[in-house]
C-alpha cells in the first residue's frame, strides 16, 4: 500500500529499496551465476513486493577477489552477467514500474587488472598516476618491509611489494 509522502524529506528517506547482488539473485540462463536479464525477468515480482527502489551491487567486469567490488572497468557489465544492453533492458523495466535503480559505484577500490592501477605500477614513484594508489617505500635496510603492520581484512598483509621495491 502506498503512502503519502512528505515533500520537505528526500524520496529515499523512507523508501523500500531492495539490494541485488546480480551474480546470486536470478540465473536467466543457466549457468548458475545469476545476471542482468534475471533482474529484469523479476521485474514485475519486485514491483508486486512494493520496491521502489532496487541497488545493485558491483556488476562491472571484476577478478572477484573481493565479491566485485574490485572493478576492472566501471564503464561496462561483467560478460558473465551480461551486456550494457542487458543492463538498458533492465533499466528500462525498473523504470516503466516506478522503480529506481541506485547502482552500487566504488571509485577508490578498482582492481589491479583496472587501466589505472596499471598506469600507476608502469608511471613509478612520484608520478601523478602513482597519486590516484596509497604507494609507500618499505621499512627496514633496504625497504624489504610493508611501510606499515597493517592486516588486511581477510587476513595476510595489507601490502604487496611492487617490481620497484615500493609497497
Amino acid at each position: 500500500m502506498a503512502t503519502e509522502k512528505s515533500s520537505s524529506r528526500p524520496w529515499m528517506s523512507d523508501a523500500a529499496i531492495y539490494q541485488i547482488y546480480p551474480r546470486s539473485f536470478k540465473d536467466s540462463t543457466g549457468s548458475g551465476l545469476g545476471d542482468i536479464a534475471g533482474i529484469t525477468q523479476q521485474m514485475d515480482y519486485l514491483e508486486r513486493l512494493g520496491i521502489e527502489a532496487i541497488w545493485l551491487s558491483p556488476f562491472y567486469p571484476s577478478p572477484l577477489v573481493d565479491g566485485g567490488y574490485d572493478v576492472a572497468d566501471y564503464c561496462d557489465v561483467d560478460p558473465r552477467l551480461g551486456s550494457l544492453d542487458d543492463f538498458d533492458d533492465m533499466v528500462a523495466a525498473a523504470h516503466a514500474r516506478g522503480i529506481k535503480v541506485i547502482v552500487d559505484i566504488v571509485p577508490n577500490h578498482s582492481s589491479n587488472q583496472h587501466p589505472w592501477f596499471k598506469a600507476a605500477l608502469a608511471a613509478g614513484p612520484g608520478s601523478p598516476e602513482r597519486a590516484r594508489y596509497i604507494f609507500r617505500d618499505g621499512r627496514g635496510e633496504h625497504g624489504e618491509l610493508p611501510s606499515t603492520n597493517w592486516n588486511a581484512n581477510f587476513g595476510g598483509p595489507a601490502w604487496t611489494r611492487v617490481a620497484d621495491g615500493q609497497w
